[in-house]
């Protein structure tokens, strides 16, 4: 069986603890070329200083690396889905198709409080809404108009759509088990998403983790709730 391994940056300057990896792009650079050479097959962008930071670096770290595939840790509530949706397509679009997202249910930083809806059940679906509506404007070849409980689009479309379009992959995690086994809203996300991996970074500190695959049983067994929609079973499995 084939292993994969991803790198997830931590805190090792030497200046401080609280020094994120990408604080100085030009040494980071060098490590990327380290960690490319090494083998690794993706890294995980998720840097403290916020979502649209996180996009740049995302970009940057595309820019710098010839195979390296960027997980951008992404989430729902600081920028609408068309705004997202057309940034996203154009990062993977100038990558060749080597951007994928990590879907959290909650921002990194305490300064995005702001948009976090009250309730977990609450988060779910706003995060449903969210992914079914990037999943639509990366595959619908007009524009649309959508009314929801959280976003309201009028003519929403990506005229330029990235190399794998509504196909992007889109991994999630989660500590509580609500995405896998709370009802309908986490079986659509599961279900347009492409993996979902309980686990954080490894124990040791390497930073790396094996990539484990959701076998056809249990992709039927999270979308059992969702018996009025058939495209639960289209569910595609590609680790995490």
């Amino acid at each position: 069986m084939p292993i994969e391994f991803t790198h997830v940056p931590g805190k090792t300057h030497p200046a401080g603890a609280a020094v994120p990896f990408f604080y100085d792009f030009a040494e980071t650079a060098t490590k990327l070329g380290l960690i490319e050479d090494g083998g690794f097959r993706k890294i995980v962008v998720d840097d403290t200083a916020g979502l649209l930071t996180n996009m740049d670096l995302a970009a940057q770290v595309l820019d710098r690396t010839s195979s390296l595939e960027v997980v951008l840790t992404h989430w729902a509530g600081v920028v609408e889905p068309t705004v997202a949706a057309r940034q996203l397509a154009s990062i993977d679009r100038k990558s060749g198709g080597r951007l994928a997202l990590r879907m959290i249910s909650e921002p990194l930083n305490d300064d995005d409080a702001e948009t976090r809806p009250v309730g977990h059940t609450v988060i779910w679906q706003r995060i449903d809404e969210y992914l079914v509506l990037l999943k639509r404007l990366w595959s619908n070849d007009r524009p649309f108009d959508h009314e929801g409980a959280f976003y309201s689009i009028k003519g929403g479309y990506v005229p330029r759509k990235g190399p794998h379009g509504a196909d992007l992959a889109i991994r999630m995690g989660g500590q509580s088990g609500t995405a896998a086994q709370g009802g309908r809203p986490a079986c659509r996300c599961l279900r347009i998403g492409a993996g979902f991996d309980r686990r954080g970074p490894a124990a040791d500190g390497t930073g790396a983790r094996r990539r484990r695959r959701t076998r056809p049983r249990r992709q039927a067994a999270l979308c059992s709730s969702g018996q009025d929609s058939p495209r639960c079973y289209r569910y595609r499995s590609q680790g995490g």
